[in-house]
């Protein structure tokens, strides 16, 4: 039984994503670099969308574009392609203590000078990867035998995991030949429309009234308090009993105030990426979004000129570049094999119908001369169809180290927004809300909520190209913002300037790490300037998963924050940081606890289960 599965390697901007549907962003997301069975194998982030492709294996025979004549059944012929891949290196780390942590055995490890590639935490047993296969025989040489939090390990060679598609196949060939039709009939999918999957999977609320989406969306965020009650209260007994004699409506920790919408339902989204592949409807090159997942069987791509909440700029970019692709003689990239050119293309707009576009390729075996000549004729795309800015960027097998940025090679090197009466620069791999005009609304609720005053410093972490924090400059007396990615934090300074803000400043790097030094740099200014019991409003905006422990804990032990605002995409992935806010006081979490004062939702994604939840948590303070 799998009880966690951690991921621990470096992490790159949010545009490798495969695909993108009509889901909540994170400011701090980030993609991973490791190769798995197939770049495809990763999931996609929507964790509510679980639809597969009717499978259709003559199709399958006949269509080398998404799947090829020829079909090799061995789920391992992965492993035997020429880039890297950390599976041909795994180990299994066994007899582990029945409590510990990712960071923790992770730090073990290194302390034994070993270094894994990637890790999976499980029951009792960890599956670590390495570089090659001198780092994996020293790492069983040195941990077997080795003691960890009193338990003598062991450690073995771990079988690699199975490619899923070919796992998938596999079963229906021999489902198949046994006569087993009925256990063939249950891997495929009910029978709907190219059309009506990708629908069903990006926007699983349309055709439904706003207002009961509206509804639907408030009762998943009475869900998540009720939740969040229980936990807190088993995490803090005393903030049990102080929970009880509030005596909120349905028992829950904190009122939900209001479920606010977006005041635009259709043509909302500034940014997708759309997926290069075949359209096994038409078998013809799409542009467009995947219908199902690569673990689940699937890496065919359906059309989205039908999706509502696709602008007619970015709608229009879809057909040019479609056309284009289709005129040029090159096929899409295949993830099983590897082959094929056309990887994706990164649309963002503006409300003026600009836009801005990252084409993605392998390259592989073009010389540079070739590459060269793409450009040119993509740029002369660009050119006569308005796109005013035009990346490029060649992602082949993966390698150790940092992949390079996209290339510029046309126009503007960044998209301009107007948001809050700013305007602001977003480069192409920056976070910006995906939705502008509900943004707005979100950010005027955060200046209501967050209670400032020319006293007050803002504490902006995970703050992307400056937006919240901007936003509410002129009302407060400072704001220190710190971003995970640099091209944000360049923005985010860039906007500061262009707007004539001087009261702002923007740090890159990890949270948890760099907290700490900007409230250090909050209290020698207050000195410097002889301001005495300047209040500091923390407004955080991490990704999905949430903050991280450290941070949590740098939070708590900051008196001079009384306030928090916490907004998250995913309030259910968000608990465990809302209950280390919330936990009853010891050495490894110090200062006073929070607790949460108000709840409140802002919808962001029209058609969709999402919504952005905002809590305010406040200093315990039961007296």
């Amino acid at each position: 039984m799998e009880v966690e599965n951690v991921i621990i390697k470096e992490e790159k901007s949010e545009l490798v994503d495969e695909n993108l549907s009509a889901e909540p962003e994170s400011n701090c997301s980030s993609n991973n670099q490791e190769v798995t069975p197939s770049d495809a194998v990763k999931l996609e982030n929507n964790e509510n969308t679980s639809i597969e492709p009717e499978l259709n294996p003559q199709q399958d025979q006949d269509n080398g574009e998404n799947g090829g004549s020829d079909v090799n059944l061995d789920p391992y012929a992965y492993l035997n392609r020429p880039e890297f891949c950390s599976e041909n290196f795994k180990i299994e780390i066994m007899n582990l203590p029945k409590y510990y942590g990712a960071g923790h055995l992770k730090k073990f490890l290194q302390r034994q000078d070993i270094n894994t590639n990637k890790m999976k935490l499980m029951k009792g047993y960890v599956f670590a990867s390495f570089r090659n296969e001198e780092e994996r025989d020293k790492a069983m040489e040195k941990l077997k035998g080795i003691v960890y939090k009193g338990n003598t390990l062991d450690v073995k060679l771990a079988k690699p995991m199975q490619d899923p598609l070919i796992k998938k196949r596999k079963a229906e060939a021999e489902a198949e030949v046994d006569g087993e039709k009925k256990a063939r009939k249950e891997l495929k999918t009910e029978t709907l429309t190219i059309t009506e999957q990708i629908t069903k999977k990006t926007v699983p609320y349309a055709g439904k009234p706003y207002s009961e989406q509206l509804s639907l969306k408030k009762q998943d965020m009475l869900t998540v308090l009720k939740k969040l009650t229980k936990e807190v209260r088993n995490a803090h007994q005393k903030a049990g009993h102080f929970i009880q004699s509030k005596k909120v409506a349905h028992g829950a920790i904190c009122e939900f105030t209001e479920m606010i919408p977006s005041p635009v339902s259709e043509k909302y989204r500034n940014k997708c990426e759309f997926t290069v592949g075949v359209n096994p409807e038409t078998d013809e090159i799409t542009l467009g979004f995947r219908i199902s997942t690569y673990k689940e069987g699937s890496y065919a791509v359906g059309p989205v000129s039908h999706l509502a909440f696709i602008s007619d700029a970015m709608r229009e970019a879809v057909r040019v570049f479609e056309e284009y692709f289709r005129a040029s003689g090159r096929k899409p990239y295949n993830p099983e094999d590897h082959s094929g050119f056309w990887r994706q293309v990164l649309v963002r707009t503006n409300l003026a119908g600009e836009v801005l576009a990252v084409v993605q390729v392998h390259p592989q075996n073009l010389s540079t001369e070739e590459l060269d000549s793409v450009k040119s004729e993509l740029k002369k795309v660009a050119e006569a169809n308005k796109i005013i800015s035009l990346y490029f960027e060649a992602v082949g097998p993966k390698k150790s180290g940092e992949d390079s940025p996209p290339e510029r090679i046309m126009g503007s090197t960044h998209l301009v927004e107007k948001l809050c009466g700013l305007e602001f620069s977003i480069s192409p791999l920056a976070f910006f809300q995906v939705n502008t005009l509900a943004a707005e609304v979100l950010f005027n609720k955060i200046a209501e909520i967050a209670e400032i005053d020319s006293n007050t410093n803002i504490l902006d972490v995970c703050c992307g190209t400056g937006t919240i924090g901007l936003s509410l400059a002129k009302k407060c007396r400072r704001v220190y913002g710190v971003e995970l990615v640099e091209s944000a934090v360049e923005d985010a300074k860039s906007n500061a300037s262009k707007n004539g803000i001087t009261n702002c400043v923007f740090v890159a790097g990890k949270a948890e790490d760099e907290v700490n030094n900007l409230i250090d740099s909050i209290k020698q200014k207050d000195l410097e300037e002889g301001v005495e019991g300047g209040k500091i409003v923390a407004i955080l905006d991490p990704p999905r998963a949430g903050l991280h422990k450290k941070c949590c804990q740098l939070l708590r032990s900051a008196e001079r924050i009384e306030r928090l605002i916490y907004i998250s995409c995913n309030a259910q992935a968000a608990m465990k940081s809302f209950i280390d806010l919330c936990r009853a006081q010891s050495n490894a979490y110090g200062g006073i606890p929070f607790i949460p004062v108000k709840a409140m939702a802002v919808d962001l994604f029209p058609d969709t289960p999402h919504c952005e939840f905002i809590l305010v948590l406040e200093r315990y303070r039961p007296t």
